[in-house]
């Protein structure tokens, strides 16, 4: 379950991503692609291009391929258009993508600048803001509970406001991060295998209702 304001951020990776990730921390899409790290990509390419124009209009700035987005919650549109088989790009299924899980909280922690939006970022409907005690204004909590999302007659944007965005500039260090969570126990056994293998202790769990 979500709690409002300083609840759970949602990052979704390939599971072939993890060790790098553990070593290095998560890059920003435009970070990688400076120091071309080879990352397995999960996202739509025309997506991710989008972001590389669309500017961010509050400190630090840039556009938001400079920054790691995370989701307010599970069993985003995103996952949804990698279950359904909707991603041109990529064809392994959902199994394969874990969570990486942190919080608000330990945002501020880190000392990581950040901003947020009120749906999907790259949208120019987008409102951004960047003060926490506005993020009530800009998240609907309601919504992130639901487990679907689908547009509706009296909300035709319900599926691009459940894509708000928690967006970190550049990097988070793997120090950041609380948790990762897979689809099974499958999976899960592997993710423990593949972070063991670069000495890293992180909580890991299967949840299921995570997934479609």
């Amino acid at each position: 379950m979500v709690v409002p304001k300083w609840g759970l951020l949602y990052h979704l990776t390939h599971i072939s991503n993890l060790e790098s990730i553990a070593e290095e921390g998560l890059f920003s899409d435009s970070q990688i692609k400076t120091v071309q790290k080879a990352v397995e990509e999960i996202g739509h390419a025309d997506v991710k291009q989008q972001r590389r124009h669309r500017v961010v209009p509050l400190p630090p700035g840039g556009c938001v391929s400079d920054y790691v987005p995370f989701y307010f919650a599970p069993r985003s549109p995103m996952l949804g258009s990698i279950w359904k088989g909707n991603v041109p790009m990529y064809s392994g299924g959902q199994g394969k993508i874990v969570y990486l899980v942190t919080s608000i909280d330990k945002v501020v922690e880190e000392h990581l600048r950040f901003v947020f939006t009120d749906r999907n970022a790259t949208l120019f409907a987008a409102r951004y803001g960047d003060d926490l005690k506005d993020l009530d204004d800009y998240v609907d909590w309601e919504l992130m509970e639901a487990r679907m999302w689908n547009n509706t007659d009296e909300e035709p944007d319900r599926m691009e406001r459940r894509m708000a965005e928690f967006l970190v500039h550049d990097h988070v260090p793997w120090s950041a991060f609380i948790g990762v969570a897979t689809r099974n126990d499958k999976w899960c056994q592997q993710a423990r295998r593949l972070l063991a293998s670069v000495g890293s202790e992180i909580f890991i769990k299967p949840r299921p209702d995570w997934y479609f």
